[in-house]
């Protein structure tokens, strides 16, 4: 993924908003693809 092991933490661990493509970077990295999905309604 050409990052660092406590920048993949800090992802995994939910202390950062990464972008859409370190989202994408990163499902490549485990093997998985990344789908974004809008949603109406509902709540965070």
């Amino acid at each position: 993924m050409g990052t660092t092991q406590s920048a993949i933490a800090r992802l995994e661990g939910g202390r950062v908003s990464p972008s859409v493509e370190t989202l994408r970077r990163y499902a490549v990295g485990v093997g998985k693809r990344l789908r974004v999905a809008f949603v109406l309604g509902g709540r965070w």
